[in-house]
């Protein structure tokens, strides 16, 4: 059975989400016929990179032909872009353009450069070049400074749950789903829509019906009550209850160094809503139980320095686990000791 996030992929310039200026100069250049012969497409994983290069190059040919793609994490020898470059000069016997589509363009090795560089600087006529990449900074400036560059940006949260509402009633009708978990799975896709959708069909497959607790279930994360029972914990120095919370979180069968990397950013959350007194800027969902829980800490920390201190030395002990158990097969004793040493 064919994937969400293949099946849900956009075809055409009009369904593609949070890339409007990217998408709108596209258009103006086709419209125009004002065609670059090298574009660069920057972003993180997910955001629509590659799917944007193939719409172009669908719409470059008018829906005649593919375009060839070539993944440069695999193909990144002078061997291989020597054979691009014979590929080029063959004029294509589809479409009106031949496109070539590179993904992970910062894999290709140092000579292999060299022969793109000498490609792109004399291309053959109705050859398009479209690379695809997240680390623009591995690129020669050579290579960036011949290029149309288009930054990618993260989708916004709201805009990736629009779109996981939509494929929700696309595929279940009769489904039932709450606001607060199309949030959770949102944020936790940390602005990747391709993300986010491989995250919701692995939600539909445990249950159609979307509830938070579903969600939580699915993923193998925890809920936000474990967050917010574990921060009192550390907070007031219950250590007992703390390494007893460990334990069951590990019991669970939770990645540990997961769970400290999320806790980091919820902890973080606590004292950015202290900061803004909004929830736009954090990952934490809008329940009405996070608000009062939330609530509560702003006031203390506003009734007394020494609270606010508190919190960010729980902060400080968390980065310092996430540190030390980076390169730790098994974490859990390694936490322990920290948390216990920290109550003393």
């Amino acid at each position: 059975m064919i994937s969400l996030a293949v099946k849900y992929r956009p075809k055409k310039f009009e369904d593609v989400v949070g890339q409007s200026a990217t998408v709108r100069i596209l258009q103006n250049q086709l419209r125009d016929n004002e065609i670059k012969q090298a574009y660069l497409f920057i972003g993180s994983a997910g955001c629509g990179k590659t799917t944007c290069a193939r719409i172009f190059a669908n719409e470059l040919n008018k829906g005649i032909g593919s375009p060839i793609e070539l993944d440069a994490a695999s193909h990144n020898s002078v061997d291989d872009i020597r054979e691009l470059t014979k590929q080029a000069q063959m004029q294509s016997m589809a479409g009106e353009y031949k496109v070539f589509i590179l993904d992970e363009l910062h894999m290709l090795s140092g000579g292999a450069w060299a022969a793109l560089l000498k490609l792109i600087e004399e291309p053959p006529a109705k050859t398009v070049f479209i690379g695809c990449t997240t680390n623009p900074e591995k690129i020669p400036k050579t290579i960036l400074s011949r290029c149309q560059r288009f930054d990618f940006r993260r989708m916004q949260n709201w805009e990736i749950e629009q779109r996981l509402e939509y494929i929700v009633r696309q595929e279940y009708i009769d489904s039932t789903f709450d606001a607060e978990s199309l949030e959770f799975i949102a944020k936790q896709a940390n602005g990747g829509m391709r993300d986010a959708i491989t995250l919701l069909d692995k939600c539909l497959s445990y249950s159609p019906d979307l509830t938070l607790d579903n969600v939580v279930k699915a993923l193998g994360t925890v809920g936000y009550e474990t967050y917010i029972d574990l921060f009192e914990n550390l907070y007031y120095n219950d250590t007992d209850d703390a390494v007893r919370l460990i334990e069951k979180v590990y019991s669970d069968g939770v990645d540990l160094k997961q769970f400290v990397d999320d806790f980091c950013w919820f902890v973080s959350d606590i004292l950015k809503y202290y900061l803004t007194k909004t929830f736009d800027y954090l990952l934490v969902p809008q329940t009405v139980e996070i608000e009062d829980f939330l609530d509560w800490f702003v006031e203390l920390f506003d009734n007394d320095p020494e609270e606010l201190a508190a919190a960010k030395k729980v902060l400080d002990l968390l980065l310092n686990i996430k540190t030390e158990i980076k390169y730790d097969s098994n974490p859990k004793y390694l936490m322990e000791a920290m948390i216990i040493s920290y109550g003393e």
